[in-house]
C-alpha cells in the first residue's frame, strides 16, 4: 500500500519532483544537443499518414538507411511508432518532437547574423554537406541544424535528402548574400588546389653536370643516350650497335689471321 504524501509543513524544503521513470520521459525532461540536421530534416517529413513502411520513400533512402534514421529519432524521444506485423505501423511525433519543430519555427524568424554570413560564405566555397560545415566552423550539430533550418526557411538554401544523407545547395539568394566573403572563400580555395596539382606535376630539374679537373663534362645518370655507342656524335639503340660490334671484331680476327698467313 502507498502512503500518501504528507502535507509540508510551513518552512519545509520542498520535496523534489520524481524523476522521469522512462525513456522517453527522460528524452522529453532533457534537451536534445545530439540532434543534427539530417535528424531534423528527416522530423519534418513526418505527417499524420506516414508509416514506418514507407518511411524510406519520403527521405528518398532505401529501407535500411530509414530504418537506422526512424531509429535514432525514436531513441531521442522525438518519435514513436508501433510495432505490429506485418504492418502497417504508424509514425507519430512526441511531444518533445512537437516542441524541436516549434523551436526550429520560431529560430528561423530571427534576423540574418553574422553566424548565417558564415555558413553562407562556406556554401558559397564548396561545401555541400552539414558535417563538413560542423568541422570547418566549430559548431554544435544541434545549432547547426537550427541554422541550416532558418536558412532554408528565408530562402537562402535548399536541401535534398538521398540516400541517407542531406545534401546543400545555395539559392540565387543565398549566393548573392554570401557577397565577396563567399566568393573570396572559393577563389582562394580552388587556388590552393590548383597549387597543390601543379607542385604534383611539376618536373624535377636534372642535376648539373659534374665536371672533371679538366674542365670536360661528365654524362649524367639516367640522361638520353648515357652508355650507348655513337656514330658519328649520335646515339645507337642496342639492336644497331651489336652488329656494328660483331663487325669489328671479324674484321680484328681476319686481319690478325691474314698478319700470321703472310709471316708463315
Amino acid at each position: 500500500m502507498v502512503e500518501p504524501d504528507a502535507p509540508v509543513q510551513d518552512g519545509a524544503p520542498a520535496r523534489p519532483a520524481p524523476a522521469p521513470t522512462t525513456k522517453a520521459e527522460a528524452h522529453a525532461s532533457a534537451p536534445i544537443d545530439e540532434i543534427n540536421f539530417l535528424e531534423l530534416a528527416s522530423l519534418l517529413k513526418v505527417t499524420q499518414n506516414t508509416v514506418l513502411e514507407r518511411f524510406g520513400s519520403a527521405l528518398n533512402a532505401s529501407i535500411f538507411d530509414a530504418s537506422n534514421i526512424a531509429g535514432t529519432l525514436k531513441q531521442h524521444g522525438l518519435i514513436d511508432f508501433t510495432a505490429y506485423y506485418p504492418g502497417p505501423n504508424e509514425i507519430v511525433v512526441t511531444d518533445a518532437g512537437k516542441r524541436l519543430i516549434a523551436e526550429a519555427d520560431a529560430k528561423s524568424t530571427e534576423k540574418y547574423d553574422r553566424l548565417d554570413e558564415a555558413i553562407l560564405a562556406q556554401l558559397s566555397g564548396g561545401k555541400r554537406l552539414p558535417l563538413e560545415l560542423q568541422n570547418t566552423l566549430n559548431l554544435r550539430p544541434r545549432d547547426l541544424a537550427m541554422r541550416l533550418y532558418k536558412l532554408s526557411r528565408q530562402g537562402f538554401i535548399i536541401y535534398e535528402l538521398k540516400s541517407g544523407t542531406v545534401e546543400l545547395l545555395l539559392t540565387e539568394a543565398g549566393f548573392l548574400k554570401a557577397g565577396p566573403a563567399g566568393a573570396e572563400h572559393g577563389a582562394h580555395r580552388h587556388a590552393g588546389a590548383a597549387a597543390a596539382s601543379a607542385a604534383g606535376a611539376a618536373p624535377h630539374a636534372p642535376p648539373p653536370p659534374t665536371q672533371t679537373a679538366n674542365g670536360a663534362a661528365l654524362p649524367q645518370p639516367g640522361a638520353a643516350g648515357q652508355g650507348e655507342p655513337k656514330l658519328h656524335g649520335k646515339p645507337l639503340s642496342k639492336s644497331r650497335a651489336l652488329p656494328l660490334v660483331i663487325a669489328i671484331v671479324v674484321v680484328a680476327i681476319a686481319v690478325i689471321v691474314l698478319y700470321y698467313l703472310k709471316v708463315i
